[in-house]
């Protein structure tokens, strides 16, 4: 085992804690990454890390999601009981706002990184094995005295400095077209109420909560992915691709390109995130034409007035419908969504969320309820309000009105299964179109537009399949009924969804299945040379 140890999500490729593995590699530290993607891994999980070659000097793990926190601080619980005796740490936006709750009810913890961390973990891991005292490394929290110390806050890293994320294994592939994650800023310019990545940022950097990546730094790595690990598609996980003015937008993407262009990049794919004043037709016909974008993930997060005031998002009602109408104009796939249930939810609000669902239903969505998450603006006004219960691993809160409060109880059992479970139809027809547009942008030769077509109507079929049974459940909460005819009403809407769900869901897989068999065509003729042994970056520098 390494001398450092990360552990976390690994479903794709997790940014983070490549970033982290990459600045303890270029440190002289031995580094590995343990995949922790669910309660069902945690045995493989704690015998990765107590198993054969010994256990890791540092133990790093990630609390980014506060919604997965109990069962990643169980690794931690499980460590000890196991004997293990080296540090560790956790960090992350979750554990950076509880770094003190969490150090004072959990002994099993030895510090906790705050804030972006590639330097702070390396200086710990030089610490720990040097067995120097950590007091003087700035951005940790510790023990101290019985109490919890919280060292100077550490200034973000230069983006320009930081190693690339380190990158091993095959890559995930659509249509057999490779595709890697990465990220050109750090940060959004915008601070929505419900969102703790801005108040995460902007705790170490007030007033400049979004920074940039040198253009010239992501074309390297760009034409390393493309040219060391015949990476095509690239999903860009900033927390908005775009600048808060659209001429600088349209600066950035034109200087990317050219960059591509003078590294011999070819034709390639991308994936961004997007707020709707991002969009114009100018940005994002330059986004097709240059850098073959292929989705947009829109924040519209909701259309209602009031959820557009609760929720912080500096975004009109306008905004929001423009977006989508020059997206559908130049035929970019976008897809949402929708946070229909917050605190102050109102009917007005559902019709309003309701009426935006049905209107843009060709675009693959999905909806449900803002969370409480640790150290946003929201969280702390509901706790101000005194109108949370819970604690801080798990926040929750009932609607202010009483009759939305049921229609959003009545909505999560009904919609779970096509919203949240695993594998869920609103998220798979998201991929479903993907595979559509991956076609279309690669193979040219075998698209049919009809498949487009389908896809658009399975999705509006979904979404307004969506709204009949959200209006269905509105019409019902109007009754003051007991609780067995709510599991009577349950039952009878959700064989409805299940039926709808299922006809869907067979026309997904057949078109899956023939864009699929379509894009296999003849693929040795057009798709480009792959080495037997991927490439690193510094193999490629």
């Amino acid at each position: 085992m390494a001398t450092v140890a990360l552990v976390g999500p690994e479903i794709e490729e997790n940014l983070s804690l490549r970033y982290l593995a990459a600045a303890l590699s270029r440190a002289g530290e031995q580094v590995e990454i343990v995949p922790f993607n669910g309660p069902e891994a945690f045995r493989s999980t704690l015998q990765r890390l107590v198993g054969v070659g010994g256990p890791p000097a540092v133990v790093a793990i990630s609390l980014a999601f506060q919604w997965r926190a109990s069962e990643c601080l169980a690794v931690a619980v499980a460590l000890r009981s196991a004997g293990y005796r080296g540090h560790i740490t956790a960090g992350g936006h979750f554990g950076t706002f509880a770094a003190a709750e969490l150090l004072r009810d959990f002994p099993e913890l030895d510090s906790i990184c705050r804030h972006e961390a590639e330097e702070t973990l390396v200086e710990l891991a030089h610490a720990v094995r040097d067995g120097r005292p950590l007091a003087g490394i700035h951005g940790l929290a510790l023990r101290e005295s019985g109490g919890v110390v919280l060292t100077p806050l550490r200034a973000p890293p230069d983006l320009a400095c930081l190693p690339w994320p380190t990158r091993f294994g095959e890559p995930v592939q659509c249509l057999g077209h490779r595709i890697a994650a990465l990220v050109g800023s750090r940060g959004c310019y915008a601070r929505c109420a419900f969102c703790c990545i801005a108040a995460w940022h902007e705790q170490t950097l007030p007033g400049k909560r979004f920074r940039l990546r040198p253009v010239d730094d992501v074309a390297d790595e760009m034409a390393f992915l493309v040219h060391g690990r015949c990476i095509d598609t690239f999903i860009f996980h900033d927390d908005n691709f775009f600048l808060p003015s659209p001429t600088r937008s349209l600066e950035r993407i034109e200087a990317l390109a050219d960059a591509l262009d003078a590294r011999g990049v070819g034709r390639i794919a991308t994936v961004v995130k997007a707020r709707p004043p991002d969009v114009t037709r100018e940005v994002f016909g330059a986004m097709q034409r240059r850098l073959g974008l292929a989705r947009v993930y829109l924040g519209i997060e909701t259309d209602a007035k009031q959820g557009l005031q609760t929720l912080g998002r500096q975004v009109a009602q306008e905004q929001n419908h423009a977006a989508m109408g020059i997206l559908a104009e130049l035929g970019v796939y976008a897809c949402f969504n929708l946070l229909i249930f917050d605190p102050d939810t109102t009917l007005d609000s559902l019709t309003a969320n309701l009426a935006f669902m049905r209107e843009h239903g060709d675009s693959p969505c999905n909806f449900g309820r803002v969370e409480l998450y640790a150290g946003t603006p929201l969280l702390e006004r509901m706790q101000r309000e005194g109108r949370c219960t819970g604690d801080y691993l798990g926040w929750d809160y009932s609607i202010a009105e009483p009759r939305v409060q049921r229609i959003f109880e009545l909505a999560t059992r009904c919609f779970f299964p096509r919203n949240f479970a695993a594998g869920a139809l609103a998220n798979r027809l998201m991929s479903t179109r993907f595979d559509v547009e991956m076609c279309r942008h690669f193979r040219p030769d075998v698209f049919q537009s009809a498949w487009l077509e389908r896809a658009k109507a399975l999705s509006r079929a979904l979404s307004s399949d969506s709204v009949r049974g959200l209006e269905r459940i509105i019409d019902f909460s109007g009754a003051d009924a007991v609780r067995s005819a709510q599991d009577d009403f349950v039952a009878r809407l959700s064989v409805k969804l299940r039926a709808t769900e299922a006809a869907v869901g067979a026309g997904a897989a057949e078109l899956e299945h023939e864009v699929q068999r379509a894009a296999d065509s003849e693929r040795e003729d057009t798709h480009p040379f792959v080495p037997a042994t991927l490439m690193t970056a510094e193999e490629f520098r």
